[in-house]
């Protein structure tokens, strides 16, 4: 992994909220992305939320970056941009399984009698 000067946070980034088991176990992200998120997600986030100001160059072109200034090169750019798309644009998921538990609930001419085959 080419080195960084983004700052090492204390702490691992995690979000439980979207991605529960983890990074690596989401199988949305590759293992290297998993690692680049969790060691420096925290600092990341900061800089995006502006908790933290850029303390380098690479901090300030990673703000460009999210701003949409500068093309991401970097693995630590790529894998924050797929988070923050996972995250925060969940698209739902629809089935064709009613969750209807009996159908004459809904359906006031729905008669069990139609469908007695013995």
């Amino acid at each position: 992994m080419k080195t960084t000067d983004i700052r090492v946070p204390a702490k691992q980034f995690i979000d439980r909220q979207h991605f529960p088991y983890g990074f690596r176990k989401s199988g949305d992200f590759s293992i290297p992305e998993a690692d680049v998120l969790s060691a420096y997600g925290k600092t990341l986030a900061g800089l995006e939320s502006g908790e933290l100001s850029p303390e380098n160059a690479e901090e300030q072109r990673f703000i460009a970056v999210l701003k949409g200034e500068q093309q991401a090169n970097s693995l630590l750019e790529k894998a924050w941009l797929k988070y923050i798309k996972l995250a925060r644009n969940r698209k739902q998921f629809y089935t064709l399984h009613s969750s209807a538990s009996n159908q004459s609930d809904y359906d006031e001419d729905y008669s069990d009698d139609e469908f007695d085959v013995a």
